[in-house]
């Protein structure tokens, strides 16, 4: 089974308004209401591949029975830890005719001491069950900056392979303990590097780097023009096909999706690659956050070219 953890998930509001402009009264014109969090939405598109998704994570109040409800009628077995406080709504104002996207986001519940070893607990359960674990987004306040680093070791000792998804001080101890692969964006990758990643060789150098350090992929994903993987084994370019983009919000969770789908399923590694930027690519297409087409899927991915940079 494929485990998602979101620790800070959302209730995701998408309002949809055409010419949207700072200081003016809008009647919208379409709303997209969904369970959300960077880790949902990563096991919401898995799931929409055919796969069968545990969520685990922390939820509280009524929007976190709402998020629940939400992931199950999907089919996707949930297994989160309840906090006191409730969870927190995710807003974006996306304007189809401008092609912007302008984001109110909380900071999330404050989490206890007692809540974090309650989950810490269930995480070690899920490792029973777990092939392949994702941990993505944002960390609530009251959890420690090595909360991702303290779940790769635990994965670690008990031969689970996982995937972190995050930025900042929380990539940099999550790096330190080793996970299978990492995926900042390109923002990501220069925070961690210090200076301006200006050229395909400086962010080659950087991901080298930090592959070096026991990381087995490093993804580097680079919007629509593809991603970047790095290897022990090589450095690949994976170039994303033309699409007619409705929304950008949850691509890069989709593009974690379709490799830990395909890592699953213990497919070569280069369609890994390939398979995980159709399936981003294929998000991108979608006015829904975090939602693929199968057979769009399938029709992108023979559009993605890989090449070998070293």
């Amino acid at each position: 089974m494929i485990t998602t953890v979101t620790l800070n998930p959302a209730i995701d509001r998408a309002y949809i308004i055409k010419d949207f402009k700072p200081n003016k009264k809008y009647t919208v014109d379409d709303v997209k209401v969904s369970a959300g969090g960077k880790g949902l939405n990563v096991a919401r598109v898995a799931a929409l591949l055919g796969e069968k998704v545990n969520a685990t994570g922390l939820l509280g109040g009524g929007s976190g029975q709402f998020i629940k409800e939400e992931l199950e009628k999907l089919d996707i077995h949930t297994s989160f830890v309840w906090i006191q406080e409730a969870s927190r709504v995710f807003t974006a104002i996306v304007d189809p005719l401008n092609q912007t996207e302008t984001i109110v986001d909380e900071k999330g519940p404050v989490v206890s001491k007692k809540e974090l070893n309650s989950f810490v607990k269930e995480f070690v359960k899920i490792l029973k069950y777990s092939e392949v674990i994702i941990a993505s987004g944002t960390v609530p306040p009251g959890l420690p900056k090595t909360i991702y680093g303290d779940m790769v070791k635990i994965a670690r000792d008990n031969n689970v392979r996982m995937i972190i998804d995050a930025s900042g001080s929380y990539l940099e101890e999550a790096i330190k303990a080793k996970p299978f692969m990492i995926k900042p964006n390109l923002a990501e990758l220069q925070e961690l590097a210090g200076y301006d990643l200006d050229c395909e060789y400086k962010i080659i150098y950087e991901s080298k780097y930090i592959c070096r350090q026991g990381i087995e992929v490093v993804a580097i994903s680079l919007g629509d023009k593809g991603a970047i993987f790095t290897t022990s084994e090589g450095i690949y370019k994976v170039c994303a096909p033309k699409v007619s983009t409705m929304s950008t919000i949850g691509c890069g969770d989709a593009f974690v999706a379709g490799f830990a789908v395909s890592l699953y399923r213990n497919q070569d590694i280069k369609e890994a690659f390939k398979y995980a930027v159709a399936v981003g690519s294929a998000n991108a297409v979608e006015e829904k956050i975090g939602y693929v087409d199968r057979e769009m899927v399938r029709r992108l991915y023979d559009e993605v070219k890989v090449k070998r940079l070293d």
